[in-house]
């Protein structure tokens, strides 16, 4: 992926510049990078300080909200012993104080180190960079997801950014980017299985079905979603009755013989 050019060199060298030379100002990065930008739609709330909050839009498609809430739920449960874990779904991440205009609201935010208190928006002159973000393809703003977002979060030092492509638009549904040494970001290679390995979370993304799934590198398990976990834990629970009941019948039967064989001379 191409990176962002650098800033044009403004005046001349200190030999020939005039005095008093006006330098004008450096357009800043939300300037920069004005069409990655969200733009709210009401009702959104706002802090004491004018910044927007989470975004309240309207779900864009099933598809969408199935996806992060597998994923929200996925990383909760397998983060619930890291105390500075965080993620969030569509929560304003704002990046200029006193700018309400420079957010975004990615469709999954991670960080490792933000701690779990709650939030109503995630403030970079407060919070630590993200470590991760993931963005979800939608018929009406995949093109600002692909072509203006990825060099926004390269300049902000997102460490990992994904994207995920249920409708069609690329190539393969899962594709990655992690910023290598001089900070610009490198596709991440796909594994000889397809999955793309996050270093982030330590995990595997695959495709399934018409989503994605978080798979534990070691042990070959997707990471399940609610509904997925609520069957297996009624599963394991049917699975401990039956062995109870199971347990129960043979002890009575082992009972039963030993009282017979008292009862014989």
């Amino acid at each position: 992926m191409a990176t962002e050019p650098p800033p044009p060199v403004l005046g001349t060298d200190a030999a020939t510049a005039a005095p008093h030379a006006s330098v004008a100002p450096q357009p800043s990065l939300a300037e920069r990078h004005a069409r990655a930008l969200y733009r709210p739609v009401p009702p959104v709330g706002y802090d004491d300080e004018g910044h927007p909050e989470s975004d309240s839009a309207a779900v864009e498609s099933d598809t969408h909200e199935k996806l992060r809430r597998y994923a929200i739920s996925a990383l909760s449960i397998r983060y619930q012993e890291s105390p500075g874990f965080y993620a969030a779904s569509d929560m304003g991440l704002l990046f200029e104080r006193g700018n309400p205009a420079a957010v975004m609201a990615p469709d999954l935010l991670v960080s490792l180190n933000a701690g779990r208190r709650a939030r109503s928006s995630y403030k970079l002159w407060q919070e630590p960079v993200p470590d991760l973000v993931m963005e979800l393809l939608s018929p009406r703003t995949w093109r600002r997801d692909v072509e203006a977002k990825p060099a926004l979060y390269e300049a902000l030092g997102v460490r990992e950014f994904w994207l995920f492509d249920p409708i069609g638009r690329l190539p393969r549904p899962i594709n990655g980017w992690r910023l290598d040494a001089g900070g610009a970001y490198a596709p991440v290679p796909a594994l000889p299985d397809g999955a793309f390995r996050s270093t982030v979370l330590g995990l595997d993304l695959v495709a399934h079905g018409d989503g994605f799934r978080f798979r534990d590198p070691e042990t070959g398990d997707l990471l399940p979603d609610p509904a997925e976990a609520l069957r297996a834990e009624r599963a394991d629970h049917r699975e401990t009755a039956n062995a109870l009941r199971e347990t129960a019948e043979a002890l009575r039967v082992a009972q039963a013989r030993l009282a017979a064989l008292r009862r014989q001379p």
